[in-house]
């Protein structure tokens, strides 16, 4: 059996090029797909990170299998490496509530098999005086295995971020961010991402960092 291939004129090409480099971003749908963006007047709080482990700890979603965890110490770190995202790449007033101030009782085991931590969140907000929550958190968390020149396995990250309004009691936005970083062979839509990062491999703490970037245009703060 023969097959036969049409080669597409040179314009056509281009543009299949153009299109794939690009991403192909679809166009909104409709109003409703358009983020609803706080003005920048509003003071907004920021909770600390923090890493949901079953389903009664979570805002919406699931928890991912075979999740990775995040050590103590490097949520610290995030929490460091938010507040100089925003302060650095926004012109909004916030105020960092601090780690020892958690939820008591958010390390707690029991789950529903539901999400349900909107209302304890929402009571976190309300006792810190808040009127906007910005609530980060780490989905999974796998370090990279190796060095910037080689990886036997890849940094992967995922990251969440909810905007809430604490009188109304629901989340009124959110940005999800999820990379495991692959080699350009592998993804040649990731060229742009693979010179800025100078060819290297980078550590699950750089993808955090840029999830917080898109969190802040996603968000619009």
């Amino acid at each position: 059996m023969r097959f036969s291939y049409k080669i597409l004129p040179y314009s056509a090409m281009t543009v299949l090029l153009a299109c794939a480099l690009a991403g192909c971003a679809q166009k909104r749908s409709s109003t409703a797909d358009v983020p609803r963006l706080l003005s920048s007047s509003y003071k907004i709080s920021v909770a600390p990170f923090t890493q949901p482990t079953n389903p009664s700890q979570l805002i919406t979603g699931q928890i991912p299998e075979e999740q990775g965890r995040i050590a103590k110490d490097a949520l610290e770190s995030l929490d460091l490496q938010l507040r100089e995202a925003l302060m650095t790449k926004t012109k909004r007033q916030y105020v960092f509530i601090p780690r020892q101030n958690l939820p008591k009782d958010w390390t707690s085991a029991y789950s529903t098999g539901q999400p349900s931590a909107l209302g304890r969140w929402v009571e976190y907000g309300k006792k810190h005086g808040a009127m906007y929550l910005l609530i980060p958190q780490v989905l999974d968390w796998h370090e990279r295995q190796g060095s910037q020149a080689g990886v036997t396995s890849s940094a992967h990250v995922r990251v969440e971020f909810y905007l809430v309004n604490i009188n109304d009691q629901n989340a009124i936005n959110r940005s999800i961010f999820e990379e495991k970083q692959v080699g350009l062979v592998d993804n040649l839509l990731g060229v742009a991402d693979f010179v800025r990062r100078k060819g290297q491999w980078v550590t699950a703490q750089d993808l955090a960092v840029d999830g917080m970037a898109k969190a802040v245009k996603d968000l619009g703060l």
